[in-house]
């Protein structure tokens, strides 16, 4: 049972390292709900197209035919609403500051806020947690453990990429491999 607490919180942190990057991806390409730009009223081209890094992951899980189209289709829609619910808390956490750092901040705003930004982290989290579930139902037992495995290693929020800390072992190995046989 505690290596899927660790299991779950390790897919959630990934929700929360993917939001994090797609929103930088976002904010370099210029930002998506300035007000001296009109809100978009299809999806743009991130909803209809994979991520590369979708692209490369089915490739590295072996995926064709209509199984990669589905995990292709599944994993663009997961990073199009994360990053809307990234731009979304993000503009929520800049208004909170400013209404923090006012002279007479606003209590009653505040609390508001501070609520809109739990949804957003939470919605950030069923997310996540959809995206993963969805996509296990659509590999094989093999892809399956690779996904897991790919997704573990993950960093964690806060951290930059995976060149700063050290890979481990898949979190369904004995701990004793996991250690490298240390005493």
């Amino acid at each position: 049972m505690r290596r899927w607490g660790l299991a779950l919180a390790l897919l959630l942190s990934v929700g929360v390292n993917i939001g994090i990057l797609a929103t930088l991806a976002v904010r370099r390409g210029g930002a998506l709900n300035r007000p001296d730009r009109p809100h978009p009223e299809k999806p743009g081209p991130m909803a209809e197209e994979p991520p590369l890094r979708a692209t490369r992951l089915a490739d590295r899980l072996g995926l064709e035919g209509e199984q990669r189209r589905r995990f292709l289709r599944l994993q663009g829609r997961f990073f199009a609403e994360t990053v809307r619910l990234r731009t979304e808390q993000a503009e929520v956490f800049r208004e909170l500051r400013r209404e923090l750092a006012a002279p007479e901040p606003d209590r009653q705003k505040i609390e508001e806020l501070t609520r809109a930004s739990a949804r957003a982290h939470l919605a950030l989290q069923q997310a996540m947690v959809k995206n993963v579930t969805a996509t296990r139902e659509i590999l094989d037992p093999d892809q399956e453990r690779l996904f897991l495995d790919i997704v573990s290693r993950l960093p964690p929020p806060g951290l930059g990429g995976p060149q700063q800390r050290p890979r481990r072992p898949p979190f369904w190995q004995p701990r004793r491999q996991r250690l490298g046989d240390r005493p």
